[in-house]
């Protein structure tokens, strides 16, 4: 809650208090031109795939339970719509775990569920490191830091280290299921995570060619892989919650680089849409199958 009322006042700040970026938005001017159709018609093609994905991903982690694809993108779907009501990502697991055919296995397939995720948040660090780089030199080159700040990192890693270290023994037991699972279903699993990546990075970027021409790509790219790595490490709420985190990120990032803010903002506005609101929308729909999910404790 500390995190939500900070990601709300800096918000405020940037766009209330600071009119600059809502007169930059209301300064928009897109000219609708085949190109510009074309591009916004490319980002939409790519939303069924970017959930085509995420649906081929877990029928691999739940493998055991035979899913068609039909019943493991209602699964994915319903989860995405009550991730916008349940914190921290439990809707998604919840979502997965209560359409499963067989009640008595569905708790075993948690652990993959979970490593799954994981693995989609290695590849979206993995490439965070990009934008992070750029934000720490430009910051460094604003504030003048000196070299022993970078130490302040160290730390955080240390701690995190330390902590898988004291948790190590439950951690081993809670992964113990994933023993089911031989190294080329997890080899899939990686490389499903890589190719959604790199479909959303793709929608970002075309829609801000959109949104914010004047911007150079190279930055483009730095924001994206910065902002997806704030939605995916920032603790979160719920979906809806997500936005702001995005929003937060593009602001950060263009201001420190001294550019507007307001085509990407945008860019990721029309993006969260595409791709969390409209297949939550979808998941409206398939509610009547959590009654087959209400014995699960």
């Amino acid at each position: 809650m500390v995190l939500f009322v900070a990601i709300a006042y800096y918000l405020w700040q940037s766009l209330v208090a600071n009119q600059k970026i809502l007169l930059g938005l209301s300064a928009l001017n897109v000219t609708w031109q085949a190109f510009e159709w074309s591009l916004l018609l490319l980002t939409l093609i790519l939303l069924p795939i970017n959930w085509l994905l995420e649906g081929l991903k877990w029928q691999v982690i739940a493998a055991d339970h035979h899913l068609n694809l039909k019943q493991s993108l209602k699964g994915v779907v319903l989860g995405l719509t009550l991730d916008n009501v349940m914190p921290a990502g439990t809707g998604s697991i919840s979502g997965r775990v209560i359409t499963l055919p067989e009640q008595k296995s569905r708790l075993k397939v948690i652990p993959g569920i979970l490593v799954g995720q994981v693995m989609q948040s290695v590849v979206t660090f993995l490439f965070g490191l990009y934008g992070f780089w750029m934000v720490w030199t430009k910051a460094a080159t604003l504030f003048h830091w000196q070299p022993i700040y970078s130490f302040s990192l160290i730390g955080l890693v240390l701690i995190a280290g330390l902590s898988l270290l004291f948790w190590r023994s439950k951690i081993v037991n809670f992964l113990q299921p994933l023993k089911q699972y031989p190294l080329k279903s997890w080899a899939i699993v990686f490389s499903f995570s890589l190719t959604r990546y790199l479909v959303f990075l793709v929608q970002f970027m075309l829609l801000s060619s959109i949104f914010a021409p004047e911007i150079d790509i190279s930055l483009i790219f730095g924001c994206a892989t910065w902002v997806f790595a704030a939605r995916t490490f920032m603790p979160k709420i719920s979906n809806i919650e997500r936005l702001g985190i995005r929003a937060l990120a593009v602001v950060f990032f263009m201001e420190i680089f001294s550019q507007p803010a307001s085509g990407v903002l945008m860019a990721v506005v029309i993006l969260w849409f595409i791709n969390l609101a409209i297949p939550s929308i979808i998941g409206l729909t398939m509610f009547k199958d959590i009654k087959a999910g209400i014995q699960l404790k």
